[in-house]
């Protein structure tokens, strides 16, 4: 966002996690693990609605999470990763215990993702860049080249690990992401040549005819990624038993990402030894930048079994997104500004009360099982980057067991 050494959702990407389970109130049938218990987290940069679990009636030594579902596509912090693909299947698990909780969040993409873009992904990328025929003996003539990046594959896994206390009414989590990115991914330019330019031949031996349309060869582009985030929460449950308000700050503290080189210089194709066409610009965003995230989570129950969880949440840059434009042609700039609002909302749905589980000290004799649908908003403030729209909507459904 959602590579998590992390988008949330990437994980997003991720990042907040919580340890207590608190009973909401009285006459519920309903837990809440909420933003003050085990599940509140972000993970991959997608935040994970509190989630309900029936009652246990002893403590248990853990607490045991997992779930596994499909979006029809993976935002992280705005930013949509696997643009016009056929959504992502993902899964989250973890466990916690003495308020530390240790956690994997893993995303695949489905079918092939497609961006006008010199690549894909959180780092940005930009639409277009100009070059010229620099063999020409009359000067350079200029052309501008158009990219499409197809990225193949692209598969996401997020390890996590924090600690949650209390300082009078505000709750406090320390934690560290650590995000590990595999892609596969292709540019394909096409170049709009000026009238003195045939595509084939070079510029001043034809005579002048008209705009040419050229496809060149295939480009190498960002594929691996691996980021690491530390992240600070700060929340209440205070305030109302049905509303928690949150704010985050995640600091990047490690970036890398595979860019075309050759000899340890980028380059377009063709390549030659050293490289005669060298980029003057990385592809990525290799900023150490941080990320505010302020957050309102909100629970509301319907029935004994149905409970209704919208949020909403708005975000500011530290040179930790990308924006379009500026000096770099190929890859954006960091940006430092307002960067997304998102509103979204989960349905719960408590399916089965599960029993017969192991009894012993390392887990709880029961389970439960849920069924979530979700749905999600979010508006760019800032330019957003190719592959996302101004307004991406998005939505999906996962399964849920707590134990």
């Amino acid at each position: 966002m959602a590579v998590t050494l992390l988008s949330a959702t990437r994980m997003s990407y991720a990042q907040v996690v919580s340890s207590t389970v608190q009973v909401p109130f009285a006459g519920s049938a309903l837990m809440n693990i909420g933003p003050n218990g085990d599940a509140d987290m972000t993970m991959g940069g997608e935040y994970k609605q509190p989630k309900n679990v029936i009652e246990q009636e002893r403590p248990v030594f853990w607490t045991w999470y997992v779930d596994a579902g499909y979006e029809s596509e993976y935002n992280f912090r705005g930013t949509n990763l696997t643009p016009n693909a056929n959504g992502a299947g993902f899964f989250d698990a973890r466990v916690t215990k003495w308020n530390f909780t240790l956690g994997l969040f893993g995303i695949h993409q489905f079918g092939h993702a497609r961006a006008d873009s010199w690549s894909i992904g959180e780092g940005g990328g930009s639409v277009g860049a100009t070059g010229a025929d620099a063999q020409s003996p009359i000067g350079p003539i200029p052309y501008t080249r158009f990219p499409t990046t197809v990225q193949t594959r692209f598969d996401e896994l997020d390890v996590f690990l924090s600690h949650k206390f209390s300082l009078g009414p505000v709750d406090i989590t320390l934690g560290n992401i650590a995000f590990f990115i595999s892609r596969r991914a292709t540019t394909y330019e096409q170049d709009v040549l000026p009238p003195l330019f045939d595509g084939v031949e070079p510029a001043w031996a034809v005579p002048p005819t008209f705009t040419r349309f050229r496809t060149v060869r295939p480009n190498p582009t960002i594929e691996d990624e691996v980021f690491d985030r530390l992240y600070i929460t700060l929340s209440t449950t205070k305030i109302s038993k049905y509303i928690t308000p949150s704010m985050t700050y995640y600091q990047t503290i490690y970036s890398w990402g595979a860019e075309p080189t050759h000899d340890g210089t980028l380059f377009y194709p063709p390549v030659t030894n050293p490289p005669s066409n060298p980029r003057p610009f990385n592809q990525r965003n290799g900023a150490l930048g941080g990320y505010l995230e302020g957050r309102i989570n909100t629970r509301f129950p319907i029935t004994s079994r149905v409970d209704f969880d919208p949020y909403g949440i708005i975000s500011v840059s530290f040179r930790d997104r990308t924006e379009p434009g500026g000096a770099n042609p190929y890859g954006g700039h960091p940006l430092t500004g307002w960067n997304h609002v998102q509103v979204g909302a989960e349905l719960p749905i408590h399916l089965a009360h599960l029993g017969g589980f192991s009894s012993t000290k390392w887990a709880p004799p029961d389970a439960d099982l849920y069924f979530v649908p979700f749905g999600a908003y979010s508006y760019h403030i800032s330019n957003p980057p190719p592959g996302t729209d101004r307004d991406e909507w998005w939505g999906g459904a996962k399964f849920e067991v707590t134990f």
